[in-house]
């Protein structure tokens, strides 16, 4: 289905230009994962995402990351009623699996009704920097492109 371009001078949603933008140059599963962690509490309920968190998605995979050996496993057990309320919550969306990975240190919470604040970030590698340009050269507008760059060197920098 082919999406008709705005009438001149009607204004969009920057999120729906921006998902639109991604899925044109490759990058959907930016745009998935972005939509799956606006919705997350919503999907799985306070509880689980105090412990657990969407960390990417590969191949239809949804990769979680969780901060507690016993919920991994609970989740584990559950993930196809987890994969139904993903569904019931966003629609078809292309996930048929997800994957639990144990992490060392948890997540840090907020209080209730505090904003995020992103932690100081580390720079990243010379090889991790060519990765990042190398992967963002398909994008054609520079504006766009160095907002997905500095979108990657913030989740990278952040997760050292």
């Amino acid at each position: 289905m082919e999406r008709r371009p705005p009438r001149s001078g009607t204004l969009q949603p920057l999120a729906s230009v921006v998902t639109q933008a991604l899925h044109q140059v490759g990058l959907g599963r930016i745009a998935l994962l972005a939509h799956i962690v606006r919705h997350w509490e919503e999907i799985v309920g306070r509880p689980i995402a105090a412990v657990a968190y969407p960390e990417g998605v590969r191949s239809r995979v949804l990769f979680v990351t969780v901060t507690d050996a016993i919920w991994l496993q609970q989740l584990t057990f559950c993930q196809t009623q987890l994969l139904q309320k993903l569904r019931q919550v966003l629609g078809d969306v292309p996930i048929r699996r997800l994957h639990f990975t144990l992490v060392a240190s948890p997540r840090p919470s907020l209080p209730r009704g505090a904003e995020a604040v992103t932690p100081p970030s580390q720079p990243l590698t010379a090889e991790e920097e060519l990765q990042v340009v190398e992967s963002t050269a398909g994008i054609a507008d520079a504006e766009l492109r160095e907002v997905v760059q500095r979108a990657w060197r913030r989740g990278w920098g952040v997760r050292k």
